[in-house]
């Protein structure tokens, strides 16, 4: 990814990505996964623990990288709709 790329992703994060999470049911189904995860973390053992963190670090790792790859996409997208298709 280029640095206006780079730029534009880090700004969509950062300043937009939330109002758009608004149209979806993402509120939702962060509390169902909060009520769980607090459910699940407490019956787990220390040494569990200890890896279910290490899971749910890369498993957030993933998601940023699926938002990444969904980014590089629409940037794609949009540069073809842009350009001027002859017949």
């Amino acid at each position: 990814m280029n640095d206006l790329m780079q730029t534009l992703f880090d700004y969509i994060i950062d300043h937009t990505l939330d109002a758009y999470c608004l149209q979806t049911k993402r509120a939702s189904y962060q509390v169902q996964r909060n009520s769980v995860y607090g459910k699940l973390w407490d019956q787990l053992a220390e040494d569990q623990r200890e890896l279910f963190e290490e899971y749910d670090y890369f498993t957030n790792k993933v998601q940023m990288e699926e938002l990444y790859a969904m980014f590089l996409a629409a940037f794609d997208q949009s540069v073809a709709l842009s350009r001027r298709h002859t017949a």
